[in-house]
């Protein structure tokens, strides 16, 4: 059904020019939602839009925030900031891209429709967008943002009359963007997307052709690149070695998050993680330095703060806790946990490389305390609901201090702390701090913050700290150019030199 609906609306039967170069890219999922691109923020779906879609800023390889379709942006006041817009760009549609796009995007993320999206519930502080001119937007928050402009990197534009008409499950099956590629073809049932070049984009693409593919095995993935069916894949760390003796490129790059397991410190009925020095105990019962240099090869290093060291708040003199069992049972002891208890642990299916086998060894690890740990791997659409809604029933459960896409560590802290709705951790004096960094303007200042705040973090341990992590990519020979900026290859740079 829906590779039909794409051959009316979008012309499936466009073909690739003869002799054009098309790469083929396998990942574990496309976007559930199709060509929605407010139904979720981050991987795996971000692969799949950012061929598409374009917002006004985006993350560099660097980490730094860029232009985007805004070329330039500053606060005129402590809510409210103004964004001058790219001009002559158009969506494949032909619709243009002007401020009054951007003041629809908005007006309909703030609709109780759009409200109940990801991307709209992560803008609810922003309350209004004003078009000075066709390419001059105003954008107003409830209250100081210092991040309004990082936050619009996750903000995909859309063309306001395409999505008025067909709203948007319509637009789903139609997605039209401003991106180097357009969908010509989009099949459920066998997992892939087709995409040609959109030459008229502003980040014009080297590559005819884009196929992207879902193959939610990483065995299945590892062998299409094997075969040739796919030229270029995301892995899991225990691929690297087996593919580079047979001649594939493996790149790693760091994912802007530390991987964690959050404390479900306000379930009720209360859990024994609720006493800080059960977190703390829990903290010191697991070797960090072990699990990055063993099961990770050594290409990521182990965490104690809500940063990773390419994140704008990153403290560079926080060590993560010692690995010390004698000090965690001691702990343990002193909550009145001398004999250890059971507890419960969700994760999520899929996650980043080394995830199944990180998470078994963190089990074993705890059961040397005394804590005996049931680990429950639930798909994700499941855990996802249970995290929005606050409803986790488990004692831990995977939470990364997720910094993408924005790469500011003010998103993870804000998700755990008591500015989350129906929060799973709140400790009401850190709130004054993460209120200060979201309203400081002045970098400087900004970042002692933040520094401040990572260093609370630390201590109060909402979290057990493991490791900071990465993405894998492997590709064959031929693939040109790949450079990764916000967990996301940069398309428009990718060739192929020998397709």
């Amino acid at each position: 059904m829906a590779t039909a609906a794409f051959g009316l609306l979008l012309g499936a039967g466009a073909a690739t020019p003869a002799g054009a170069a098309e790469l083929r890219f396998a990942m574990a999922n496309l976007p559930r939602s199709q060509g929605n691109p407010y139904t979720e923020n981050g991987s795996p779906s971000t692969y799949t839009w950012s061929a598409i879609f374009d917002a006004l800023t985006r993350v560099g390889a660097d980490g730094s925030l860029q232009p985007a379709l805004a070329m330039h942006w500053e606060p005129l006041a402590d809510d409210r900031w103004r964004f001058e817009l790219r001009q002559g760009v158009q969506f494949t549609n032909g619709e243009p891209f002007d401020a009054h796009t951007v003041v629809a995007v908005v007006e309909w993320l703030r609709s109780e429709e759009g409200r109940r999206t990801v991307i709209g519930n992560e803008l609810r502080s922003l309350v209004g967008a004003v078009a000075l001119d066709d390419y001059t937007v105003e954008l107003v928050s409830a209250g100081p943002d210092a991040i309004l402009p990082n936050r619009m990197s996750a903000v995909l534009m859309v063309p306001r009359e395409a999505w008025a008409r067909l709203g948007p499950d319509g637009f789903a099956l139609a997605p039209h963007g401003t991106g180097p590629f357009r969908v010509v073809e989009w099949s459920e049932r066998e997992r892939t997307v087709r995409l040609v070049a959109n030459p008229d984009s502003w980040r014009a693409p080297r590559l005819s052709a884009l196929t992207l593919r879902g193959l939610p095995d990483k065995a299945v993935r590892v062998q299409a690149l094997r075969s040739r069916e796919v030229d270029m894949t995301l892995i899991d760390i225990e691929d690297v070695d087996f593919l580079q003796a047979r001649g594939f490129t493996v790149q790693h790059s760091p994912s802007m998050q530390v991987m964690a397991l959050a404390f479900n410190a306000e379930r009720d009925p209360p859990s024994p993680v609720a006493d800080l020095r059960v977190r703390q105990a829990l903290n010191h019962a697991v070797d960090k330095q072990a699990i990055a240099e063993i099961l990770l090869q050594g290409m990521v290093r182990p965490s104690g703060q809500p940063a990773s060291f390419v994140t704008t708040g990153y403290h560079p003199h926080i060590e993560p806790y010692p690995y010390d069992p004698e000090r965690a049972r001691a702990l343990l002891a002193e909550a009145g946990w001398p004999e250890g208890f059971d507890m419960t642990i969700h994760v999520a299916e899929g996650g980043v490389p080394g995830a199944s086998q990180i998470y078994q060894v963190v089990v074993q690890y705890l059961s040397r305390v005394g804590v005996r740990a049931r680990l429950q791997v639930r798909p994700f659409p499941a855990w996802l609901r249970d995290y929005l809604a606050g409803t986790m029933s488990a004692d831990m459960f995977g939470l990364p201090w997720n910094s993408a896409p924005y790469n500011d560590v003010m998103r993870p802290i804000e998700y755990y702390s008591c500015a989350k709705r129906r929060p799973f951790f709140c400790e009401p004096d850190v709130m004054p701090l993460i209120e200060a960094a979201g309203s400081e303007l002045d970098p400087d200042r900004r970042s002692e913050i933040l520094q401040q705040l990572a260093q609370r973090t630390h201590e109060l341990a909402p979290s057990l700290f493991l490791v900071e992590q990465m993405d894998l990519f492997a590709h064959r020979a031929g693939v040109e150019d790949l450079v990764v900026a916000n967990r996301v290859p940069v398309y428009e740079r990718l060739y192929l030199a020998s397709p």
